[in-house]
């Protein structure tokens, strides 16, 4: 039978983790979730899964909207699962997912987290030991990996009061209309359009040459990550900071996903 893996990424991460799950199960699809993605899952398939960053210890907005209205007809032999990448706390992502299928009457049998590189530069520097970072987040995947094969199922805890505040407040001041007011593009821009093409909701426009943001960011670092001149910076906290991008994960290939 087949299956079908949803995915939201940024630099490339969660995309890395899709590929890997995809490789060990036959006739896989993966599907990107992004701005126009179809809310219809469609029935007839062995495995449905949710791959994802954690942003501010939850569900990123653009994955909680999909999910709030996301709609499964006729799932009654499906397994679900769901897996979170994240940089250091992992928060109440998975209960959130858990409980949106939930409202859904989606059982997820199982939801697996992978440590990995952090790319939220506008908050914290990037570590130097990229190499070292990814080859500890490959082996702590395999065993998730693994779950997904086998079908494995493990219990969710339920949402903490605390990571629920938290995400509530920060995620709201995340995408606000007025977010990516703290963009700027230096002189350095070559006018390329990555940033345009790795942004999942179309929030960038060239004009004149430069990217031009709409007041609709998801926050996910792509533009910012991807830019080969490191011409795009938030305030004047990112200028002097390191950047990432998964080594195996391409702009090309992010924009195949969030452009075709």
């Amino acid at each position: 039978m087949k299956n079908r893996i949803y995915f939201f990424t940024g630099t490339g991460n969660s995309l890395s983790v899709a590929k890997d799950i995809a490789k060990r199960l036959p006739d896989c699809e993966l599907v990107a979730i992004c701005k126009g993605t179809a809310t219809e899952i469609p029935q007839g398939y062995e495995r449905i899964g949710f791959v994802f960053p954690i942003h501010y210890w939850g569900l990123p907005n653009l994955v909680a909207e999909f999910l709030q209205n996301a709609t499964f007809p006729k799932q009654e032999n499906t397994y679900f699962f769901s897996i979170a990448t994240y940089g250091a706390i992992w928060g109440d992502t998975l209960p959130q997912a858990n409980q949106l299928l939930k409202e859904k009457s989606i059982h997820m049998q199982y939801g697996g987290k992978i440590k990995m590189f952090s790319n939220y530069v506008t908050l914290i520097d990037m570590k130097k030991d990229v190499d070292g970072i990814t080859k500890e987040s490959v082996k702590r995947a395999a065993s998730v990996i693994q779950a997904v094969v086998d079908k494995a199922s493990n219990s969710t805890s339920s949402e903490t009061a605390l990571y629920k505040w938290i995400h509530k407040i920060s995620i709201r001041q995340a995408v606000s209309k007025d977010k990516d007011k703290n963009y700027n593009v230096n002189d350095d821009c070559i006018s390329c359009g990555i940033c345009r093409s790795v942004c999942p909701v179309k929030n960038i426009e060239m004009i004149n040459g430069k990217p031009t943001f709409a007041h609709r960011c998801e926050c996910c670092m792509a533009c910012i990550q991807y830019c080969p001149k490191r011409a795009i910076n938030y305030k004047n906290k990112t200028q002097s900071r390191g950047r990432y991008t998964h080594p195996l994960v391409s702009h090309a290939e992010i924009s195949k996903y969030y452009n075709n």
